[in-house]
């Protein structure tokens, strides 16, 4: 979606028969430095006024700090709830495309509250910002944007947003080839472990597993399946542990939250099971979170640092574009394999 100022220069332009470009720089008040007629540039500024034209005053802000005119300040929303090792990832991500590609762009962070987006509306304006990266985007947040229109660029990350340009991962299709791997691995009972406070992205995973494992036959007795109120280390240690009490069990377990898998594992531990042999069990994971982690978990992870490569990239194309066709990027997951559970026959 354009921003509203990128809009009025581009029918400033038309109406006058000028390039959106000079309009820019007339507006931008640097119609002497390059030396256009003094005749145009009342044109321009005529035009502009009738139409009630809005400058970006970031962006003038950064011109009256001596940063160099095609600086862009970017604004990135990110949900609180996002663990720490995903936001370093994901900003080395905007520094590497910013650096690599030469983009001049200033970011403005704020972090806001699962859920509470629509706290945010009165900054999403395209006379604070060039354009928005939203991370972390829950059910509700969906509904806010879809009920809202904006006149600035917005890419939605995580999460495809039919109604904005999204950069995201297919979780629905990373529960089927959890479903899929387990298969392949001869297993014929599964079972899994989440949370009963599900975030969109953890609820199409499980959908996705639910759904494939059926399809291929697999086993999925009720009390295999396990969703805890918490979402942290102890709530898969007891989980797998209640499991494991079980006469009959599931012989391969998906755990969907990462902070459980650590949990599962030290309960198999505990008990000495032997991963590939006795049990396998795959996990949702950020690398960095099991880097140390004693037996290695294997583990499906989203690429978080071209994620955010992605994102800016995509926004620049936008801002500059003035395109207003969402564009959405769907990014492979990244499938590591460790000591709990083997790699698939066929690989992706």
């Amino acid at each position: 979606m354009a921003g509203k100022g990128n809009k009025q220069i581009t029918e400033i332009a038309n109406q006058l028969g000028l390039s959106p470009g000079t309009v820019s720089v007339v507006l931008n008040g640097r119609g002497d430095k390059v030396r256009i007629s003094k005749a145009t540039q009342k044109r321009v500024k005529d035009a502009a006024r009738e139409m009630g034209y809005q400058p970006n005053i970031y962006a003038r802000r950064l011109r009256n700090s001596g940063i160099e005119e095609t600086s862009q300040v970017i604004a990135v929303f990110w949900n609180s709830g996002y663990a720490d090792d995903i936001m370093g990832s994901f900003f080395r991500g905007l520094q590497h495309i910013s650096d690599s590609k030469g983009y001049c762009v200033e970011f403005y962070v704020h972090m806001f509250e699962y859920g509470q987006l629509c706290d945010c509306e009165h900054i999403m304006t395209p006379t604070r910002f060039s354009g928005i990266i939203i991370c972390g985007i829950s059910d509700a947040d969906a509904e806010f944007l879809n009920n809202h229109s904006f006149d600035i660029p917005i890419v939605c990350v995580f999460r495809n947003e039919k109604k904005y340009h999204s950069v995201y991962v297919d979780d629905y299709d990373i529960g089927i080839n959890v479903a899929r791997l387990f298969a392949q691995r001869g297993h014929k009972s599964v079972g899994f472990i989440g949370s009963n406070q599900n975030g969109p992205n953890s609820g199409l995973r499980k959908s996705g597993f639910i759904n494939k494992c059926r399809d291929l036959g697999l086993h999925m007795d009720k009390i295999w399946m396990r969703e805890e109120a918490d979402r942290d280390f102890s709530s898969g240690f007891h989980a797998m542990k209640e499991i494991q009490s079980l006469k009959n069990r599931p012989t391969a377990v998906f755990i969907n939250v990462p902070e459980q898998a650590m949990g599962a594992v030290t309960a198999c531990k505990s008990e000495q099971i032997i991963f590939q042999e006795e049990m396998e069990l795959f996990s949702v994971g950020h690398s960095k979170s099991f880097e140390y982690f004693s037996p290695s978990i294997s583990m499906v992870c989203t690429p978080v640092f071209e994620v955010a490569d992605s994102a800016l990239d995509l926004l620049m194309v936008v801002i500059r574009s003035e395109g207003n066709t969402p564009i959405a990027r769907n990014l492979k997951a990244k499938y590591v394999f460790g000591d709990t559970c083997g790699d698939f026959n066929d690989r992706l």
